[in-house]
């Protein structure tokens, strides 16, 4: 029914007429609404209304319509929403309206969201069968109870994911397929396998609010429900008792309402009264009126005077008392009820201020600012700790495996993942030889040298082991052998850049090349430490220099072959090795930065093409060319829509392998996904260098929590907020976190299960600004981040065995169980 004013217009009730006795009786009839009058001034004055431009489209919203025509577009797109609208959707839908609070546009989403992926009996759907995109028809849906996810899109997944459906299958006139024996030929599939509507209108944000309009209706007052039509709720069975809460927010609202009718009744001014033209002679005639009554007023008015006078006399004292009294109690309870009115005005203010002040908050903000979300997952998901090396050493180690994963190649490297890099620093014994340990130093030392090679003209900087001398004796014998460690690496720092270590026989004395390159290169007021890793090594006997090397290199600790990897990864920095790939890498990403822009002019004027054939013209470069090979051939624009098309995935395969490119020559950084609420860091490192064509580097997320220059920053100006939050929010039960402490040292961790990362997806909180960050580059790297846990978790399954080689085990460990280990089988490919 058409509104007005927002409201519903009752209709006129037909009038009670016996037939036999007004047979002949002449009535006015308005033929649109059926209503009729015994009286033709109410016909009139009804019909006027109606034929003002005042009425609404219940259904679409339209305003400034007559009734008549508000009515006929009600019918039409009533029709329209009996004909598109899904059938089998309405009881749920039906539903998700019933006693909903919220606005119009929220329900609709709220509805559009729920259900655009699900589908009912009797709806035509395109599904993938065989590979194929095939239109069919829904006959029959097994839903199973679905399982609660934390994304929206995983959850949807989750949901179709749980429903069967049995589908009919259609030809392309869309008639029912049938057999050689007539039976119709029908497919059971999942919800994942079921693509979209074929009417793609039947299931719109535009319908869905055009069917709540229809079906329900919402009373003016705040925080109103959405109700049910009565006859919809019968026919669907759906409850129509208003819960306690609403009813009692109704009762109120009602309340409210009549007081307030009630006090604008009383405190309104009376109406003046207007004398129309000619009322001057009643006036007159009033007057005369007046004039002959006043001597008979004034005799009577004294005689009322004298009889009070009297009746005031004759009062007693009590009934003054009790007079007063209840003047008194009176007077209290009006300043009592004006106080409560006060007091609820205040109420109701405080609360339009407070829902004013959130509504201005635009979101993202400082994380730490954002209330907590109840829905969102509370607690941050376990971290996992099983590092062999340190806590301190932990960044040191990715940093070298990050380097190596860059320039590795131009340093003659191959490629190796962080398993493998992790399980060599625990090499103990000469034989076997770990060759990826042997590789990684050589390929250093050999950059070096050569670099030293080539600027041979340049006076070269010899630094002596002070740090050696400075060591405590305490004998003849100790102040010998010191001595002779110092005439040994005399010897060492002479000769070591002489050649490059050749492949051709095993790499043989590197060592004694690595205990030369340290000590001439060394600073020992940077690398203080590095002055006592190389009196661990160095022999002190002239005999057997070599083997001893050997033997005293792989029984150094794990953090000991790290900072002789630092050291000698910042030498090689400076190399021109390292600035020539430095600006080979450059030039690449320029030449792809180039490309990429081309191909974004290519694909704009496509899909400019594309769109014109769409709208059954043809591009303008078509009409103008005549020369062109397009218009020589006659081409439709079917034939030229095909290649357009074709074009366009091919335009599309490109820009995705130049970002692939793009990683491969990333100029070294820490690659970075994000920072969370509490300033931890997550990194993935398995997305640029040589990593990018590997099925895997690290296979893990890792994170490391914040220092303690960013702690200083956060608990700056509510440290106890802060921590209490911090506390509940993050520190959970970890596995194999033994070693690691809580307090505000920086620690490492990492995820390597992608069930664990899809619940930190659900942790986090767009709302902030830097979990929106993270959020986004984490959704953006999450298929390949799947990949390479996936695959790290099946090389682990089938090859990886749980005995690791320690140095404390050494003497347990035999030769097959170490040729097993997966970094024993590692080879240098691009061996020079």
């Amino acid at each position: 029914m058409p509104l007005y004013a927002r409201k519903q217009i009752h209709l006129v009730p037909k009038p009670k007429l016996n037939l036999l006795k007004n047979a002949n009786r002449q009535v006015w009839v308005i033929n649109y609404t059926s209503e009729i009058f015994l009286s033709y001034q109410d016909y009139l004055k009804r019909i006027t209304l109606y034929e003002k431009r005042i009425w609404q489209c219940v259904v679409t919203g339209k305003q400034g319509l007559t009734y008549h025509e508000a009515l006929e577009s009600e019918k039409t797109h009533r029709e329209t929403l009996e004909n598109k609208f899904p059938l089998g959707l309405i009881p749920p839908v039906l539903e998700k309206i019933q006693f909903n609070t919220e606005r119009l546009d929220v329900v609709v989403n709220e509805i559009f969201e729920k259900y655009k992926d699900l589908y009912s009996i009797g709806e035509v759907i395109y599904a993938m069968i065989d590979r194929k995109k095939i239109k069919v028809k829904v006959s029959e849906v097994k839903s199973i109870t679905p399982k609660e996810s934390s994304s929206k899109g995983a959850k949807r997944k989750s949901i179709q994911s749980q429903i069967i459906y049995e589908v009919q299958m259609l030809d392309d006139e869309g008639n029912p397929m049938k057999q050689k024996n007539k039976k119709f030929i029908t497919k059971t599939i999942n919800g994942n396998y079921a693509v979209c509507r074929a009417d793609k209108l039947s299931f719109t944000k535009t319908l869905i609010r055009k069917f709540v309009k229809e079906s329900a209706t919402k009373d003016t007052y705040f925080h109103a429900p959405w109700i049910v039509k009565s006859k919809l709720a019968k026919t669907y069975k759906i409850p129509t008792q208003l819960p306690d809460d609403l009813q009692k927010s109704k009762d109120e609202a009602l309340e409210k309402s009549r007081k307030r009718k009630a006090k604008t009744s009383n405190t309104a001014p009376a109406k003046k009264i207007k004398n129309n033209k000619g009322s001057n002679n009643n006036v007159r005639t009033s007057n005369k009126n007046d004039k002959k009554t006043n001597s008979t007023q004034s005799s009577s008015q004294k005689h009322s005077a004298t009889n009070n006078k009297k009746t005031i006399k004759k009062l007693t004292a009590a009934e003054k008392a009790k007079q007063e009294k209840k003047k008194r109690q009176d007077l209290e309870n009006k300043k009592k009820e004006a106080e409560k009115n006060r007091k609820q005005k205040e109420k109701e203010e405080n609360q339009k201020r407070r829902k004013a002040e959130q509504k201005k908050i635009k979101y993202p903000i400082e994380d730490l600012g954002v209330p907590l979300d109840r829905s969102l997952l509370q607690k941050r998901p376990s971290l996992v700790y099983d590092f062999k090396v340190s806590q301190d050493c932990i960044g040191i180690m990715l940093s070298i495996w990050n380097f190596f994963t860059i320039f590795g190649k131009t340093l003659g490297m191959s490629f190796c993942t962080l398993d493998d890099f992790e399980s060599s620093l625990y090499h103990t014994v000469t034989s076997p030889r770990c060759y990826l340990t042997i590789e990684m130093h050589v390929s250093l030392l050999n950059a070096i040298i050569k670099d030293r090679m080539h600027s041979k003209g340049k006076k070269r900087v010899v630094n002596h082991a002070v740090g050696i001398d400075a060591m405590e004796i305490d004998n003849n014998d100790e102040i010998t052998m010191l001595n002779t460690s110092r005439e040994i690496l005399e010897m060492l720092g002479n000769n070591w850049d002489r050649k490059l270590i050749s492949s051709s026989d095993g790499r043989k004395g590197w060592e004694t090349i690595l205990a030369g390159c340290i000590y001439q290169l060394i600073e020992y007021s940077s690398t203080p430490n590095l002055e006592h890793i190389l009196a661990k090594i160095v022999p002190k006997r002239k005999s057997n220099i070599e083997e001893t090397l050997e033997k005293n290199y792989v029984t150094l600790e794990a953090a000991d072959k790290l900072q002789i990897l630092e050291f000698l990864i910042n030498t090689v920095s400076k190399s021109q090795t390292i600035h020539d790939h430095i600006e080979m890498c450059s030039e690449k990403l320029s030449e792809l930065n180039k490309e990429k822009l081309n191909l974004a002019k290519e694909k704009r004027q496509l899909l400019y093409s594309l769109s014109e054939i769409n709208k059954d013209k043809l591009p303008e470069d078509l009409l103008n060319e005549t020369n062109s090979s397009a218009v020589k051939s006659n081409e439709n624009p079917v034939t030229r829509k095909r290649k357009l098309e074709e074009n366009e995935i091919m335009i599309s395969k490109r820009e995705e392998q130049i970002e692939k490119d793009k990683r491969k020559y990333a100029i070294p950084r820490v690659p970075l996904l994000g920072k969370d609420r509490f300033y931890n860091k997550y990194y993935y490192f398995d997305n640029i260098g040589a990593a990018v064509s590997e099925k895997y580097g690290t296979g893990r997320i890792f994170v490391e929590s914040a220092n303690d220059f960013d702690l200083e920053i956060m608990t700056e100006k509510e440290e106890q907020r802060f921590k209490k939050r911090r506390k509940i929010e993050e520190f959970g039960i970890s596995r194999n976190a033994s070693n690691v402490s809580v307090d505000n040292q920086a620690q490492w961790g990492y995820y390597d299960d992608i069930a664990q990362v899809k619940l930190l997806q659900g942790w986090l909180n767009s709302k902030g600004v830097r979990e929106l960050s993270f959020q986004n580059e984490l959704n953006a790297r999450l298929p390949d981040i799947s990949a390479g846990i996936t695959k790290r978790q099946q090389d682990f399954a089938t090859t990886h065995t749980t005995q690791e080689v320690r140095r404390s085990k050494r003497t347990q460990t035999t030769l097959a169980m170490l040729s097993a280990q997966s970094y024993m089988k590692w080879s240098n490919k691009l061996a020079k």
